[in-house]
């Protein structure tokens, strides 16, 4: 019985995984979209500015994005 449970747990932890995996790939390809909208249509680049001050917190983040954000500011000048 023991064993059973294990391999359910495992299945679960590899589903989980999958399921991860799958999120992070659609991530990747709607973020690509976005940067490509944003860098082409004012309107979903000032849109995008907007949001990123609002939501981007983290420090980390805030500085991992700059260089973006500076380009889009650049490209609205």
């Amino acid at each position: 019985m023991e064993q059973k449970i294990a391999a359910l747990d495992a299945k679960i932890a590899r589903l989980r995984h999958q399921s991860r995996k799958l999120e992070a790939g659609q991530k990747i390809i709607l973020g690509g979209i976005l940067l490509n909208a944003a860098r082409n249509n004012p309107r979903v680049r000032e849109w995008l500015l907007i949001e990123a001050s609002k939501v981007v917190t983290r420090d980390a983040d805030k500085k991992r994005l700059a260089p973006l954000l500076d380009e889009l500011k650049q490209i609205n000048s």
